[in-house]
């Protein structure tokens, strides 16, 4: 299943994010997208699992406040 985690700054790392979703899920991939806007970057984070272990992820990281930012998770529909 993928994830798809939005709403933090630019300037986090992959190991930042990689330690926060250990919370949560294993992550399988992630993959950072970078946007025209810092507040644009976005990851896919490919977990295994059902879709909804997914969705339990998804609940729990969505408005979470992590490192001044509210974010956003979704999970792919593709």
């Amino acid at each position: 299943m993928k994830i798809i985690l939005a709403g933090f700054s630019s300037d986090v790392t992959e190991s930042e994010l990689q330690a926060l979703l250990a919370h949560y899920t294993e992550v399988d991939e992630l993959d950072l997208i970078p946007g025209d806007l810092p507040e644009q970057t976005v990851a896919i984070v490919t977990v295994e699992g059902t879709n909804a272990e997914a969705h339990w992820v998804t609940r729990h990281l969505n408005g979470l406040f992590w490192h001044g930012h509210s974010l956003r998770a979704f999970v792919s529909l593709f």
